[in-house]
């Protein structure tokens, strides 16, 4: 497999350190971005230890659109070379009942889960389509699809962030670039854990029942690994998914078969 450079925002946990450590295990370069320096750290250290290929940490809040829009050419200064691969992961979650939500939290949330993604796909495109070839990857959830109470903002954003990928995969792919949404389901990552224990407090459980009852939509039994979720992406990346684009590719344990 041709080496290549990989550019993954939401880097430093869950989702987006899976995709990091899944992208060097398989020989690419990646440069990973968060705000969490800390996290950052932990997931090139985790990526030297497994002995993969190198991850360099860049400290960038998405959410700063200009920040973003410069983030393509850091990494390209990082690894020396333009990102191939443009990952989105970075993602925030702001619930509330439509008629309470904070302007606020609709304008974050649009802004870092779509806007950002826009932005970076503006940056990063062009050296990709000149080169021929490239992989564009956003990462969805199962309310990339569906509809739920009091998550307006979320579920909007993942919505905008599918229609983006579409676009971008009609628009790009007589270059060589590739343009999906991954939707996973729910995933052994922190925000889930950090959602199970706010949904069983407000309704007198524990974390590991509010787990039990977010699986009942998930015929696997079980939460999908950040692992599992770095191969999908890492396979996406390779050259045998060059006819696949514009789609929403399921990762759910069955929940959704559509």
């Amino acid at each position: 497999m041709r080496t290549r450079r990989a550019l993954v925002t939401g880097g430093s946990r869950g989702i987006g350190r899976g995709i990091v450590l899944a992208l060097s295990a398989a020989g690419h370069e990646v440069v990973a971005a968060s705000r969490t320096v800390e996290g950052l750290e932990e997931t090139v250290a985790l990526a030297e230890a497994a002995g993969g290929a190198r991850v360099a940490a860049l400290a960038v809040d998405v959410g700063d659109l200009d920040a973003s829009a410069a983030l393509p050419g850091l990494a390209t200064e990082a690894l020396g070379g333009h990102p191939d691969m443009l990952i989105h992961c970075a993602g925030i979650a702001r619930p509330g009942r439509v008629t309470d939500l904070p302007l606020t939290d609709w304008e974050d949330s649009m802004r870092v889960n779509v806007t950002a993604a826009f932005v970076l796909a503006q940056a990063a495109a062009p050296a990709m389509s000149e080169a021929k070839w490239g992989r564009i990857i956003n990462i969805g959830s199962l309310y990339s699809r569906v509809g739920a109470k009091h998550a307006a903002a979320y579920v909007a954003s993942k919505h905008a962030l599918l229609g983006l990928t579409r676009v971008l995969s009609l628009e790009l792919v007589r270059d060589g670039i590739t343009a999906n949404t991954i939707v996973p389901g729910f995933t052994d990552t922190e925000m889930v854990r950090g959602e199970a224990r706010s949904v069983g407090a407000a309704r007198g459980f524990d974390e590991e029942e509010a787990i039990r009852r977010f699986l009942r939509v998930q015929p696997l039994g079980r939460m999908v690994t950040t692992d599992e979720v770095g191969a999908l992406v890492a396979y996406l990346c390779s050259d045998a998914a060059a006819p696949i684009t514009g789609q929403a590719i399921n990762i759910d344990g069955g929940a959704l078969q559509s």
